[in-house]
Formats: structure tokens, C-alpha cells, sequence
């Protein structure tokens, strides 16, 4: 089996080192690290034809058709074609659907497998980026998390493992939410939370807080709020790219 990997972060160096045992793995974007047994190649010289699987970065093609390439020392841009010359069953993998990638697999009439959609892959995933999360906090923040207070919007798989872990290391978290169940789990564990769609509570926390994580996928802090937020406030949004 031929493999492409076009791009990708420090996860992609794992997938690599699995695949390359028993299969020919290409890829674009890695000019500033060796992997024994592959081949770095330019997106100029790929001849798509050849590959029976195609792997993109989690947060799959970005505006300008440009995808994320750690390894590399420029971005890399992608023909909106791309795909129109691939093997009818070539097996197109990313992480998230995005406008760009959809034009893509639009035009060339090809269908993408999400990786973010599989229940054990983002059960895992979550647990690697929430201690980024953390991390991210601990190192552009003067203060302790222990005297900090901590709204994180949204509780869901990434959310859960934040809070949790906020919640040990003695943070005043606060949750914005949307479901009457989440709200039962996070008060039999002592964290306070809020409904979103209350206005007056969403002004009021998110004027008092030291931190606000968004892990939400839309746009939460709108012009007319963020007028609200203290101007020490540090915001990290970890839900798009």
C-alpha cells in the first residue's frame, strides 16, 4: 500500500513509525525532520495517482487551501484540484471537516473518513489536549490555577478532562453549559456552572475571571461581551483553528 501524508503535527511522527513497517509512506511537509525509509517529497512533485491512502492534518485544510506542517519551515498550499486525479478508491483521511476540504473533495468528487468522528479516537485525543490546555494557561498566566478563577465554555469530551482537571488542581472553574444533565454531573462534583443562554450570568462570570477556555465550535465571545471580560483576562480557544 502507498501512502501520502501531507502535513500534520508531532501525532503524525506515531502514525508514521506504524506505517512505514510494512507500507510505502511519502510525505510533504517534513523537510526539517528524518524519518528512516521515507521519502520527504514537494507538493509540486506528487503524483496523486499513486497513492491508496491520503492522510491530512487533524485540522484538515485551513483557509487558502494551506494545511498545518510542524515539520516544515513555511506553510505548504494545496491545489483546490488536488484530488481530482486520485485512485477512485483512495482512502482520503483528516481530523475535522472544513469548508476548504470540502471544496476539495467537492470538485474532485472523492469522500473524506474523519478520524474526530470516531468515539475512541476522540476519547483519547481528549486527554493530550486538555494537559496542552493546562500548559498553555500555566505558561502565559502570572497566577496559580489554585488562585485563579477559570470559566470554560462548553462540556463536552475535551471539556470534561479540562474541568476535571482544574477541579484537582484547586481552581475556581466555573462552566458554561447548554444541557440540563451536564448540570447534574458538574453539581455532584462541587463545580459550579451556568446556563449560556442566560445573559446576565454569562456578563457576570466572564467579568470576574481570570481565565476563559473556549472549547465550544462557534463564537462565543461576540463583539457586544467582550466588552465585559477584565483586560488582564487570559482567553485560550481550543475549539477551532
Amino acid at each position: 500500500m502507498n501512502v501520502l501524508v501531507l502535513g500534520g503535527d508531532l501525532r503524525y511522527l506515531e502514525i508514521i513509525d506504524s506505517l512505514r513497517v510494512k507500507h510505502r509512506v511519502d510525505v510533504v511537509g517534513y523537510k526539517n525532520t528524518y524519518i528512516d525509509g521515507v521519502k520527504n517529497i514537494d507538493i509540486n512533485d506528487v503524483s496523486i495517482d499513486f497513492y491508496d491512502v491520503i492522510i491530512l492534518p487533524i485540522n484538515g485544510v485551513m483557509d487558502k487551501n494551506m494545511i498545518n506542517c510542524r515539520f516544515n519551515n513555511i506553510p505548504i498550499k494545496l491545489p483546490e484540484d488536488l484530488f481530482v486525479n486520485t485512485k477512485e478508491n483512495v482512502l482520503i483521511f483528516s481530523g475535522i471537516p472544513i469548508p476548504c476540504l470540502n471544496k476539495m473533495l467537492e470538485v474532485s468528487n472523492r469522500d473524506c473518513i474523519y478520524m474526530m468522528k470516531d468515539k475512541e479516537v476522540i476519547r483519547k485525543n481528549a486527554i493530550p489536549t486538555a494537559e496542552g490546555v493546562l500548559a498553555d494557561v500555566i505558561n502565559n498566566t502570572e497566577h496559580t490555577l489554585s488562585d485563579s478563577k477559570v470559566l470554560v465554555f462548553g462540556y463536552g469530551n475535551i471539556g470534561r478532562v479540562i474541568v476535571k482537571y482544574l477541579n484537582l488542581l484547586g481552581a475556581d472553574t466555573c462552566v458554561s453549559i447548554i444541557d440540563e444533565n451536564d448540570k447534574r454531573i458538574l453539581d455532584a462534583i462541587g463545580v459550579k456552572c451556568f446556563y449560556s443562554n442566560c445573559i446576565s450570568d454569562l456578563i457576570e462570570h466572564i467579568g470576574s475571571s481570570d481565565v476563559i477556555i473556549n472549547t465550544v465550535p462557534s463564537t462565543i465571545i461576540n463583539d457586544d461581551l467582550i466588552k465585559y471580560i477584565n483586560k488582564d483576562c487570559y482567553i485560550l480557544d481550543v475549539a477551532s483553528h
